[in-house]
This record gives C-alpha cells, sequence and structure tokens, in this order.
C-alpha cells in the first residue's frame, strides 16, 4: 500500500507586483491557512518520506510552510518544474516515478491538475481541490509504477475552512 497526499497551494496574492503567474506569492489568509493545515496533517500522522513540490512561489511557500509543521527538511524537498501546469497524464507520470521504498509521499501543486488527478485516482475525491485543499489517498498498490485509474480510497479530504476529523463521506 502506498499513501498520497495532495496539496493544492495556498490562497495567493493576485494585487501582487510580481512580474509572472509563476511569481506570484501568497496573501495573508495563504500564510496563515498553509501552517494550519500542515498541523492537521501531523496530528492525523502523516510523515512523508517525500515531499516534491511545483518550483511556483506560491507552491513552494506553501511547502516550506507544509514541511515545517511536519518536521520535514526544508532542504530535502524537492521542487520538479514539471508539476507547474502539468496536466493529468504528466502528474500520473511524475507519480509512476517515485522512488521505492518510499511508501508516503506528499505533492504540492495546482488545479486543474491536482483536482483531475484526485478523480482519476477515486471518484470519491471532489471535482475542484480548493486552495490550500488537500486529499489523503490510500493507494491499492505495491510499486509506484502501478498506480491506475481508481487504485485509490479517499481517507480525508479538508480545506482551511472545512476540518475534517473522520474520513470523508461521498455524497
Amino acid at each position: 500500500m502506498k499513501t498520497l497526499y495532495l496539496v493544492r497551494h495556498a490562497k495567493s496574492d493576485w494585487k501582487s507586483a510580481a512580474n509572472s503567474d509563476f511569481e506570484r506569492p501568497l496573501n495573508k489568509r495563504g500564510l496563515k491557512a498553509a501552517p494550519l493545515m500542515g498541523a492537521r496533517l501531523k496530528k492525523q500522522g502523516c510523515v512523508p518520506a517525500l515531499l516534491l513540490s511545483s518550483p511556483a512561489r506560491r507552491a513552494q511557500q506553501t511547502a516550506k510552510l507544509l514541511a515545517t509543521a511536519l518536521d520535514y527538511p526544508q532542504e530535502d524537498i524537492e521542487f520538479v518544474p514539471a508539476i507547474y501546469a502539468a496536466e493529468l497524464a504528466l502528474l500520473i507520470a511524475l507519480i509512476q516515478k517515485l522512488p521505492e521504498p518510499a511508501t508516503t509521499a506528499l505533492l504540492v501543486g495546482h488545479n486543474p491538475g491536482f483536482s483531475n488527478l484526485g478523480q482519476w485516482l477515486s471518484l470519491a475525491a471532489p471535482d475542484w481541490l480548493p486552495t490550500c485543499g488537500l486529499l489523503e489517498l490510500r493507494l491499492d498498490i505495491d510499486h509506484w509504477f502501478e498506480v491506475h485509474e481508481g487504485c485509490a480510497n479517499l481517507l480525508h479530504y479538508g480545506y482551511p475552512k472545512r476540518h475534517v476529523s473522520k474520513p470523508y463521506e461521498h455524497s
């Protein structure tokens, strides 16, 4: 079994003077939400063997704040350019190439790719992952390269305004 956490970056600052989408930082709400979600992950027992993130500024900031809350060394975060603006096929390929024997991975990235990936892995996943939203997925596979459509059970779904202390029930 493998466990995959998907976290969409926290709320970004659209009023920022950043020169591009890639450089847009988190806003005040995002800077509060990421540590909050990190604390929730820690309380749930999340101990990622791998933490991979988009290199976009808002994703990097989110990943670093999550790492701090999870006692994960920031210098061990892997910033993967392919996660930025990644479509479903690219995200699937990325997961299939995750190193063994890691059993738990946390990915920080963007929509629509992360929402599409969650739905591809589990039909119980929400259609749209909100900012700083997280999915905890238990994959019924022994090796990352075996990931396939529908192979996951959605264990938890949450975001800053929706605290889930029990498994998500899809309605």
